[in-house]
């Protein structure tokens, strides 16, 4: 009826030998409380549920963009595709000596430099005939994740254009700067205005006849430089671990004969390495708040799945 603790001799009634020593509430380690092992219904609800957030985790680090244009020019070494007129010269870093060699003075000297010291990933041109200058959109990668871009970033952006534009440009002036969406992803667009010099003819010998049969070089006539008012359409577009700067020139008076390309242009813009959907800090609570809620679903969908084949 009753025992005694041989250590502390405390002495208390002993249990009938048919009745089992409780336990708590929560059972063994590794299982679920006793009387709580789910329904079929609640086990599938449960899996249902990791099922939503796994997706979520996905859909977190897969962001995706709009669909390739049909026919678009795609650079898969840097992740962005464009499309332009089927009549206009793609110019690159392999092709545009034996342009600038068929061209000439045809060839927009920014666009030759930009090209032969490869800050220019990918050039187009439209060829006028008879002009002096021909409109053109190229692309530069900057090597640089981008910050998210707000009103903050685009006055910072507004700043750093204007001083370094001001710099190679006669009578630069920013007209407009605004934040758009390009490819599902906010971006920078900037419209400006300035003149710039560029090299019409080279200077040439003036040759006097010495002797019969032999010429000398007396003199070199001065090279032609003409200015040229120019306007640019540029956006600043983030992509993954990079940044791409779209640049679209024409003369003012051609420009609004080329808007509507320079906007197609832009508006056909990929970017196919896409930046995080939100800033590290949203993405990490995002993360571990999904991880942690699928960890316990995941432990269980196990545990109640060993109760329903124990039961």
């Amino acid at each position: 009826m009753f025992s005694q603790c041989q250590k502390c001799r405390y002495i208390f009634p002993r249990p009938p030998a048919n009745v089992r020593k409780p336990i708590g509430r929560a059972g063994s380690i590794g299982s679920l409380p006793d009387g709580d092992t789910p329904s079929v219904l609640t086990l599938l609800g449960a899996v249902a549920a990791a099922a939503v957030l796994g997706l979520a985790l996905w859909w977190l680090y897969s962001p995706e963009g709009l669909p390739l244009p049909d026919g678009a020019y795609v650079n898969d070494r840097q992740a962005f595709a464009i499309s332009v007129p089927a009549d206009w010269m793609v110019l690159t870093s392999d092709n545009y000596e034996e342009m600038f060699e068929k061209l000439g003075d045809r060839f927009p000297k920014t666009l030759q430099e930009g090209l032969s010291e490869r800050k220019i990933e990918v050039g187009f041109m439209k060829l006028l005939e008879n002009a002096d200058f021909s409109p053109s959109v190229n692309i530069v990668i900057v090597q640089n994740e981008v910050p998210a871009l707000n009103e903050e970033q685009k006055e910072e952006a507004a700043r750093a254009l204007s001083a370094e534009f001001g710099r190679i440009l006669d009578k630069y002036k920013l007209e407009r700067s605004e934040l758009i969406t390009v490819d599902d992803l906010t971006s920078l667009r900037f419209t400006s205005r300035g003149a710039m010099k560029f090299k019409v003819a080279d200077s040439e010998p003036v040759y006097r006849e010495t002797m019969p049969g032999w010429r000398t070089a007396t003199r070199h006539t001065p090279a032609e430089w003409k200015s040229f008012d120019l306007q640019f359409l540029q956006v600043l577009v983030p992509g993954k671990k990079r940044a791409y700067i779209i640049t679209c020139t024409a003369m003012v008076s051609q420009y609004k004969d080329f808007r509507r390309s320079f906007e197609n242009a832009i508006e056909s813009f990929r970017v196919i390495e896409r930046p995080p959907r939100f800033g590290p800090i949203i993405t990490g609570g995002l993360q571990g708040g999904i991880i942690g809620a699928l960890g316990y679903l995941l432990y269980y969908i196990v545990m109640a799945l060993v109760g329903l084949v124990k039961r």
